[in-house]
């Protein structure tokens, strides 16, 4: 790689990489991609001068919005008045989609950074998404088993993580403290897929006391660290991988059956509203 970043064309590809997604993407997203296609190193400092490149561009009207996960504008719901609410409800209601499968099906991210993905993928479904956030706190572990313990089906994991040391055991912790599922597949990221997709690595942490096991267990040099992110994938290979898995856990007649029934109310719904 050139030591000479020539920013206009980073800024020009990274305007196509958000343009791929269908939902909001985050800085570091855009990162990643340019990083597994080697167009910039994997370094804080290059994070930054792209962080502040592309702000620049978006304050000039010539770069897409991003999503910030961190700094988001929390804002309670409200109207402005009660017929402005009454005349919303009906489009506000919605049946539990997932009733009448035979799994209480959730998809896990290690990341913050997948959240906005997930949730817009999986809306139409109703299936819950977590974000284990790395070692996620025992008070969240806790109230996701308890939600599916509550549940009569079993319950089944989709997770997806990086692929690095942490990562790995990331996900084994976070499956020891809920203990509640009866089914776990990791969708991503494998051995297998970074092989397949060839997706170049980042550096590792050396500090990672997890990172020996990790590498003999790989077959990697133990002197070189690395790791690969989730986020280096293209965005509709990413949506296909998941949405498959997805779809081994879902019964579309019994789907269709429900959102028809939720359609047939919500229309009873704006009838009697429209009669007040």
């Amino acid at each position: 790689m050139s030591a000479r970043i020539k920013w206009q064309d980073i800024i020009d590809r990274a305007r196509d990489i958000v343009d791929g997604y269908d939902g909001g993407v985050t800085v570091r997203q855009v990162m990643y991609r340019l990083v597994a296609e080697g167009l910039l190193p994997n370094t804080a400092p290059t994070y930054r001068r792209l962080s502040s490149r592309l702000a620049q561009a978006r304050r000039d009207g010539l770069f897409p919005d991003l999503v910030d996960t961190i700094r988001e504008v929390h804002v309670p719901p409200a109207w402005p008045d009660a017929a402005a609410f009454m005349a919303d409800m009906p489009e506000w209601f919605r049946l539990d989609r997932t009733r009448g499968q035979e799994w209480a099906l959730y998809v896990a991210a290690e990341k913050d950074t997948l959240r906005q993905l997930l949730t817009g993928w999986l809306a139409e479904y109703g299936i819950p998404v977590l974000v284990v956030r790395g070692f996620g706190s025992q008070s969240y572990a806790d109230v996701v088993r308890d939600r599916a313990r509550s549940d009569p089906r079993p319950a089944a994991l989709i997770y997806l993580g990086d692929f690095d040391a942490s990562g790995s055991d990331i996900e084994r912790d976070w499956v020891e403290r809920t203990d509640c599922w009866e089914r776990v597949e990791r969708v991503l990221l494998t051995d297998g897929q970074v092989r397949e997709y060839q997706l170049p690595p980042a550096e590792g942490k050396r500090d990672d006391p997890r990172w020996p096991g990790f590498a003999r267990r790989y077959g990697f040099d133990l002197d070189r660290p690395v790791q690969w992110e989730v986020e280096a994938l293209e965005p509709a290979e990413l949506k296909r991988l998941v949405m498959e898995a997805v779809d081994g856990y879902i019964d579309r007649e019994i789907l269709a059956e429900v959102m028809a029934e939720e359609e047939q109310q919500r229309t009873q719904l704006a009838t009697l509203l429209g009669r007040q």
